[in-house]
């Protein structure tokens, strides 16, 4: 069965949602492996990023029915390649495709809903409360986060680690911009080594 809702197996080094979402397929062990394996990795995933509470990820796991979950990950799995895609090209300084464009399009026209306003641990968030129906609004966030990057984010910062066997990319906030590694603890110590 899948991962823990409130487990941390998934890396976040991304320092962008939708690029968190591409790294969840990644090289282990020489293999390219699918963190997202059955549709309730997908859902411990959104927890994890923080997309959805402990309790909602309870709420829609229960919901779902076995049939929904597997479409929507699916779904997820397409545009997570989408996705993919769009940071291949921007890294070669390719336009961004007409299809990714759309498909992007397509999941923010499902969105439903309204900003709230939100206290955790002490702080207040901006959430998107919505009230999409189906599960396919569990992937508007990640929607709306590809078209904030590629709307305010300066795409000259979005980058594929060094290190030729690794796939991930991640959005450079580095304070002179020369970051090269998806992360030091995986990539960068042994590259340099």
């Amino acid at each position: 069965m899948g991962r823990k809702l409130d487990k941390q197996p998934f890396l976040f080094v991304g320092n962008h949602l939708c690029l968190d979402f591409i790294n969840t397929q990644m090289i282990v062990r020489g293999q390219k492996t699918d963190l997202l394996e059955e549709w309730t990795d997908l859902i411990a995933w959104l927890v994890r990023a923080k997309l959805l509470s402990v309790g909602e990820g309870k709420e829609v796991t229960a919901r779902l029915s076995r049939a929904e979950g597997e479409r929507l990950l699916g779904e997820a799995r397409a545009f997570r390649a989408t996705l993919r895609e769009m940071a291949e090209g921007i890294v070669a300084d390719k336009p961004v495709s007409r299809s990714t464009v759309e498909a992007i399009n397509a999941l923010l026209g499902q969105c439903q809903g309204y900003p709230k306003l939100v206290r955790t641990n002490g702080r207040f968030e901006r959430r998107f409360h919505s009230e999409t129906p189906g599960a396919a609004r569990l992937l508007v966030p990640i929607a709306e986060a590809a078209s904030e990057l590629l709307c305010v984010g300066d795409l000259s910062l979005v980058k594929k680690c060094r290190n030729d066997a690794c796939i991930l990319y991640f959005y450079d906030t580095t304070k002179n911009h020369a970051r090269q590694w998806c992360s030091m603890g995986l990539c960068g110590n042994r590259i340099k080594v």
